[in-house]
């Protein structure tokens, strides 16, 4: 009896470090698909193909990127118990922000009542590209259910989070995590667009940010049907 409990405890532990050798970090997905990814997009925005460029970042995330797990990627807290993609213990959302790139008039307090409903399930996550001094005037806009960390990319610290998650694939980002670190999703954040109204501009994030949080449903219960479309569900 004792041995059959050490063969299997033993065959157990062999899985488990089998998986973890097997386990794709977002690096290894990058490295071994963003040069031609950048290739094909120069080529695409030479020709003026700007609908195409689009769908080769989503190709990118969908068929290479998706799957991958978070890197152990560290940054400096403001209002946050988070200082590592190590420590995330639920499912998180990451959004990358930076001073000089202003995000469209509804989307912090979109984000803010997301936060507020689903904050409980769900970790959000701004990150700055900037300096502690302009991250703290900045942070006041959120809800303190959002945690607020910043990298100051002059102070050399932590180049390896700024090459992965700003670098690589741009600013204005959105990564959405399982409670183990598996990317679920990236998302280019909606765009600042002239010409619309102030409901459609809230619309738009509402369905941004709702289907964010509907890639999490592989991770948590969610009900898809819940969320909210817009203003008038919302």
């Amino acid at each position: 009896m004792t041995r059959l409990l050490l063969f299997f405890f033993l065959l157990s532990f062999s899985i488990s470090a089998q998986e973890k050798s097997e386990k794709l970090f977002f690096s290894e997905a990058l490295s071994l698909n963003l040069n031609n990814y950048n290739t094909k997009v120069d080529d695409a925005l030479e020709r003026g193909e700007f609908s195409y460029a689009k769908s080769l970042f989503d190709s990118l995330v969908k068929n290479h990127l998706q799957g991958s797990f978070i890197d152990p990627l560290k940054f400096e807290r403001l209002s946050s118990s988070i200082a590592s993609t190590e420590e995330l213990e639920k499912p998180t959302i990451i959004l990358t922000y930076a001073s000089w790139c202003i995000p469209n008039e509804g989307e912090i307090p979109v984000l803010n009542k997301m936060a507020q409903k689903y904050g409980d399930m769900v970790d959000f996550v701004v990150l700055f590209w900037d300096q502690k001094k302009t991250v703290r005037r900045l942070a006041k806009q959120f809800d303190t259910n959002i945690q607020i960390v910043y990298v100051d990319e002059v102070q050399n610290n932590y180049m390896q989070t700024v090459k992965l998650l700003k670098h690589a694939l741009g600013i204005s980002l959105s990564f959405v995590l399982a409670a183990d670190g598996e990317i679920l999703d990236i998302n280019r954040r909606p765009p600042n667009k002239m010409n619309l109204s102030e409901n459609q501009i809230f619309n738009q994030n509402i369905t941004f940010l709702s289907r964010q949080i509907a890639a999490i449903n592989i991770d948590l219960n969610i009900n898809i049907n819940e969320l909210p479309e817009s203003l008038a569900t919302f």
